[in-house]
C-alpha cells in the first residue's frame, strides 16, 4: 500500500495517509483536497517519466534530442521533474520553505521534495530526493537498458520484425519500472469545472485562445482528444472500437447505464460533440447546449467506460463527482465508480463535497463488510449490478479548515475504529446544524 506524507503545502499543514483501492476525501472549500490529489499525482507520474527517459536512451542514446552518454538518470529528468512541480504548485519561491511531501511506494522504496535554499543564489530551489534501495533500482534498470540497445540486433530484412522487437524490449522496460515503484497502473487526473472545460474541448479556436493552461487542465484536454474517436458511432457501439472477446461485462449494459445517466447518447461526429436526447424524439444537441450536469459529467463517465473497454490498469483521480448533479445522479454515478474499481482492477481518488456521496460510498463499503462475512449472495440481491466496495479497501478522510478544527487535528479519519463503516457522525455535519436551528426555531412556535 502506497502512503504519503505532505507538511506545509498550500492549506495543508500536516497529513498522512494510506493510499487504498477506493480513497475519498470530503471537506469544505480552501481545506487542501485539491492540494493533496496534485501531491498523489505528481508521485503517481515519476514512474512514467522514468519510462519516457528509458525508453529515448534505449532506441537513441539521446533524451529530449540530448545526448546521454556518462549521465544519470536522475540528473536528466532532473529539470522536467521540476518543472511538473511547478507547474502544479507554483515556483519555489511563492512556496512554504517548510514545505515537505514524501511519497513511499514500498518499503525503502521513496521519493521526497523539500526546499533547499541556495546560499548564493539568496533563493529557495525544489529539492527531489531518492531513497537508497530506489536510486540503486534505478541505476540498475538505467546500465540494463544501456546494454539492451548495445546488444540489439538490427534486422534489416523485415521492419516488421524489428518494431516487434523493439516493442517487446520497451514492454521490458515498463515492467521494471512498474516493479520498482510497485505500481502497474496509469495515472490520470479528471479535475473539477468540466462544464466549461468540455465546451472548450468542443472548440479548437477557444482552446487556442488559452494557450497557458494549467497543467491537470492540459492533461485533461490531451485525455479527452486520445479517446474521442470512439465515440463516432455513439456510446453504444464504442466497444466495437476495442474488438475484446470474453469481457468480465456486458458492454450493452454498461452503455445503457452510461446513456440513461447522461440523458442521452454521446457522439463525436466531424469535429463535433452531440448528445442524442432521449426523451425529446432522438433530437441532436451540440453538447455546448446541454445542461451544465449533463457536461459536468460527460467526461467523467465517457472517459472511465474508456478506460474499461480498452482494459487499462489505472489509478484515476477525480475532483468533485457530483458537481452540478441531482442527488439521485449522484448516487447513480458514484454506483458506475465503485462497478469501474472493480471490472478493471483500477484505483480511484476522489475529493467532494456532497454528503451525498459519502453516504454513497459508506452504503457500498459496508455492503463489501457484509460480503465477507459470507452475506454475498444476500448482499448480491440488493444491490443487483452494482459492486460493493471490499472490506480493507476503503481510505476516507475528511479535512476541516482551523476555525473548525480549534486545537485538535485538521485531518481526521472517517472510518470507524473497527472497519466496518464511517463514522454517521461525520457524514453529514451540515444536517445536524440544519436540525438544530429547526428545533430551536419550532421550540420559538411552540413558547
Amino acid at each position: 500500500m502506497h502512503k504519503i506524507e505532505i507538511r506545509k503545502n498550500g492549506p495543508i499543514e500536516q497529513l498522512e495517509m494510506n493510499i487504498n483501492k477506493f480513497n475519498i476525501l470530503i471537506g469544505e472549500q480552501a481545506t487542501g483536497k485539491s492540494t493533496v490529489a496534485k501531491s498523489i499525482y505528481f508521485f503517481r507520474t515519476v514512474k512514467t517519466l522514468i519510462t519516457d527517459y528509458l525508453t529515448q536512451l534505449y532506441d537513441s542514446n539521446s533524451y529530449n534530442n540530448q545526448s546521454q552518454e556518462g549521465i544519470t538518470i536522475f540528473k536528466a529528468i532532473s529539470h522536467d521533474l521540476k518543472s511538473v512541480f511547478i507547474r502544479l504548485f507554483g515556483y519555489s519561491w511563492d512556496l512554504n520553505p517548510d514545505l515537505y511531501l514524501k511519497y513511499e511506494y514500498y518499503e525503502n522504496v521513496w521519493i521526497e521534495v523539500k526546499m533547499y535554499d541556495d546560499p548564493f543564489a539568496l533563493r529557495r530551489y525544489i529539492s527531489v530526493n531518492y531513497s537508497e534501495e530506489m536510486k540503486r533500482q534505478i541505476s540498475e534498470l538505467q546500465k540494463d537498458v544501456r546494454k539492451m540497445r548495445n546488444g540489439r540486433v538490427h534486422v534489416t530484412t523485415s521492419l516488421a520484425l524489428a518494431n516487434e522487437e523493439r516493442k517487446r524490449d520497451y514492454n521490458v522496460i515498463a515492467q521494471r519500472v512498474n516493479e520498482i515503484f510497485h505500481d502497474d497502473k496509469e495515472a490520470y487526473y479528471i479535475p473539477a469545472g468540466r462544464s466549461l472545460l468540455t465546451v472548450l474541448s468542443n472548440s479548437r479556436a477557444m482552446m487556442n485562445s488559452f494557450p497557458n493552461l494549467d497543467l491537470i487542465t492540459e492533461r485533461f484536454m490531451m485525455m479527452i482528444d486520445g479517446v474521442r474517436e470512439i465515440y463516432n458511432r455513439g456510446v453504444k457501439n464504442a466497444h466495437l472500437y476495442y474488438p475484446i472477446p470474453n469481457r468480465v461485462f456486458s458492454p450493452n449494459k454498461l452503455a445503457e447505464y452510461i446513456v440513461e445517466m447522461q440523458k442521452g447518447e454521446y457522439f463525436y461526429n466531424n469535429g463535433q460533440e452531440e448528445l442524442k436526447i432521449q426523451d425529446n424524439n432522438g433530437e441532436m444537441i451540440k453538447i455546448n447546449f446541454a445542461s451544465s450536469g449533463q457536461q459536468e459529467i460527460l467526461w467523467v463517465l465517457n472517459f472511465l467506460y474508456a478506460l474499461l473497454l480498452r482494459e487499462e490498469k489505472t489509478f484515476v483521480i477525480i475532483e468533485e463527482p457530483e458537481a452540478h448533479i441531482y442527488p439521485t445522479l449522484q448516487k447513480d454515478v458514484m454506483d458506475f465508480i465503485s462497478m469501474f474499481t472493480q471490472l478493471g482492477n483500477n484505483e480511484v481518488f476522489i475529493t467532494t463535497h456532497s454528503p451525498y456521496v459519502l453516504t454513497t460510498v459508506n452504503n457500498l463499503y459496508y455492503a463489501g463488510v457484509l460480503a465477507s462475512q459470507g452475506h454475498e449472495n444476500q448482499i448480491r440481491k440488493v444491490l443487483g449490478n452494482k459492486s460493493a466496495i471490499p472490506k480493507g479497501t476503503l481510505t476516507a478522510y475528511k479535512l476541516l479548515t482551523k476555525e473548525m478544527a480549534g486545537n485538535e487535528e485538521r485531518v481526521i479519519s472517517l472510518l470507524q475504529e473497527d472497519g466496518m463503516e464511517i463514522r454517521p457522525d461525520l457524514i453529514d455535519d451540515v444536517s445536524v446544524k440544519v436540525n438544530e436551528l429547526y428545533t430551536a426555531l419550532y421550540n420559538i412556535e411552540l413558547s
